[in-house]
């Protein structure tokens, strides 16, 4: 019994001090240096401390991003101090936490400077145009302290009249702002500049549709209308289990945060808004497969609208509590992501903003390039989600010292893939009667905040139990697993045929160019088993020429035009500084072209399906 005395006594002091602390409120106070400088000061008071010291760390990362950022490399000028403006003394800890004594003090203030200049997706940026403020980038947290709730004032640069808040913050006042713990301070991303507007109501809930344009100032009144119509679409799905019958979403308004900015791109899901980048503006109608550019902005407004139910509120266990010191694992990223996805092009296609035969143009586009992914034969799709952190590693940015590019694969896409069988799976078991839809709604019922999470073992049961079948080999040869996807199968239950044509005759060769350095063209990637790897050429050669006529960046793309299947190419390449020379022979493009038709005489239960699921009806012969 003393020995367990001593070790219980030693765990409790080895807590940070804020484990233990009253919890009070912690208040943060925003303010800006000169624009130039692109500085804001951030200052934190705690109190209600009690132990030797306290610690204060900045993220390593956004949730809803899965990236190693760092942010604590933007701090500088640190300073801590007690109610009476003495200095504490302070060390680092590690890259991001910050240890300060507080030398009999109950209370602790502390200062930092922020370095913010870029509309990178997740971070932060101020200037003479605007400031916007990703969580967290800028706010570092109490350490032992999330829980404690929090107040944030805010005082606008001297020289930026007109400047005002868009957030999803509560209100306490002018520039002041609560929030119920750190949590939901870091979620909520703050536009302060004099950004336009427009609202619109449904079902309860007042959206906030703000818009900071700083390249042409378009109209984007038909982005807000089509808007609506998404909000109108996705609201309904979850509203048996994620609200009332006054408000069926779970928030009483919600904030799109939309920026028109140049050299930026990305959105980021939160509770109750979102903040999305955009480099072109609304009136880009640059066609596209399947649709416009313009198109492909609303998909990712409704990619990270759907967020606010699926990954934000209904989530993988792993991901909450937020660990924000290290990368947090989960194999369950492609219902987080990629159903996200799914639903994102689907409530396009249920809101009649795009057509069947745009959809079915895009998603044949996406499953053609999903099926020529060489990562396939490497990863599943589980292991794409549990493996994402390798790609946005310090590694991962080496040019040529991995080789993800042939080993791994967007679980976006393979979410959005199999979403289509899975859905189609539950519709034919059922007769029509139960969807994915129904599987959404009974995880959310279950696992949704404020309750824990799931895990992959509780989807499966929940599809099982939709489908009123067993859907765990569905899962256990697909999705755990890397057999091939039965297309055929699963898109017949809607009535949709499909197509593989191969692609025009062309020469194949399994090179990935780009642009050196020096300009000239250079082999970013060889596909693994290609004709190019066969002929021994490698990552880094820079083309001097092909059968004796000069190749540049420019001229790549028809270098081997003419060329068929079987014929020799003599390519000659700079390898360091030796001038080597090889014989690559083409092959045949090794992936068909999918396409998605539907058949000629359809049974009922398919034009049910296909009517159930896409929302229009089905398309009859003229």
């Amino acid at each position: 019994m003393k020995t367990f005395a001593l070790f219980l006594v030693a765990a409790v002091l080895a807590l940070p001090a804020a484990a233990r602390a009253a919890a009070g409120p912690v208040d943060y106070e925003l303010k800006f240096e000169a624009p130039n400088t692109h500085l804001m000061d951030v200052t934190i008071r705690a109190e209600g401390l009690s132990t030797p010291w306290v610690e204060f760390a900045m993220p390593a990362w956004a949730p809803g991003a899965y990236t190693i950022n760092d942010y604590a490399r933007n701090v500088q000028g640190f300073e801590a101090h007690a109610t009476d403006g003495s200095a504490l003394a302070w060390r680092k800890t590690d890259k991001q936490t910050w240890r300060i004594e507080l030398a009999g003090h109950s209370a602790v203030g502390v200062r930092y400077r922020l370095y913010a200049n870029t509309m990178a997706n997740n971070w932060a940026q101020y200037n003479e145009r605007h400031a916007f403020i990703g969580g967290p980038a800028v706010w570092m947290y109490l350490v032992g302290g999330k829980e404690r709730p929090v107040r944030l004032k805010i005082t606008l640069p001297a020289a930026a009249p007109g400047w005002r808040a868009a957030t999803g913050l509560a209100r306490a006042g002018e520039n002041s702002f609560t929030a119920a713990d750190y949590d939901w301070l870091a979620d909520c991303p703050i536009e302060l500049s004099d950004w336009n507007e427009k609202t619109f109501t449904f079902a309860g809930t007042t959206y906030h549709f703000v818009v900071h344009d700083v390249i042409g100032k378009k109209s984007y009144e038909q982005a807000e209308k089509d808007t609506e119509k998404i909000v109108q679409s996705l609201v309904p799905l979850f509203s048996q289990v994620a609200g009332t019958s006054a408000q069926p979403a779970p928030f009483a308004e919600y904030w799109f945060l939309m920026h028109i900015w140049p050299d930026s791109g990305g959105g980021l899901e939160h509770l109750d808004s979102t903040q999305i980048n955009f480099r072109t503006d609304w009136d880009d109608r640059t066609p596209r497969v399947g649709g416009s550019a313009y198109e492909r902005k609303l998909f990712v407004i409704a990619h990270e609208f759907f967020h606010a139910w699926n990954v934000k509120r209904l989530r993988p266990l792993p991901l909450g509590p937020f660990d924000y010191s290290r990368e947090v694992h989960t194999p369950s990223l492609w219902i987080s992501e990629g159903l996200t996805s799914y639903y994102g092009d689907l409530s396009l296609l249920r809101a009649r903003i795009i057509s069947p035969e745009t959809y079915l143009a895009e998603m044949a586009h996406l499953f053609t390039e999903f099926e020529a992914e060489p990562g396939r034969a490497e990863r599943s799709i589980e292991d794409t989600s549990w493996d994402t952190w390798f790609r946005n590693s310090e590694a991962g940015r080496q040019k040529f010292g991995i080789n993800l590019e042939n080993t791994e694969y967007s679980y976006y896409d393979g979410g959005q893939v199999v979403g289509h069988l899975l859905d189609f799976a539950i519709r034919q078991a059922t007769g029509n009667q139960k969807s994915l839809d129904d599987w959404m709604r009974l995880l959310y019922s279950r696992y949704a905040l404020p309750k824990p999470g799931f895990e992959p073992p509780d989807a499966v049961r929940a599809a099982s139990e939709v489908a009123g079948q067993d859907m765990s080999d569905f899962f256990r040869r697909y999705i755990s697993g890397k057999e091939p996807l039965p297309y055929e199968q699963y898109f017949g239950y809607a009535g949709l045929r499909v197509v593989r044509e191969p692609e025009a005759p062309r020469a194949f060769t399994g090179i990935v160019e780009g642009k050196g350095d020096n300009g000239r063209a250079v082999i970013n990637n060889i596909l693994p088993g290609s004709p190019a790897e066969q002929a021994g050429l490698d990552r880094g050669d820079l083309f001097v020429a092909v059968n004796g006529k000069e190749v540049t960046a420019e001229n790549f793309s028809g270098a081997f035009l003419g060329m068929k299947a079987g014929d020799t190419a003599r390519v000659t390449v700079l390898r360091g500084a030796e001038l080597r020379e090889f014989h690559l022979v083409p092959g045949a493009y090794p992936h068909a072209i999918l396409r998605f038709v539907p058949v000629e005489k359809p049974t009922a239960l398919q034009k049910k399906i296909y009517e159930g699921w896409s929302g229009h009806p089905w398309p009859e012969r003229k």
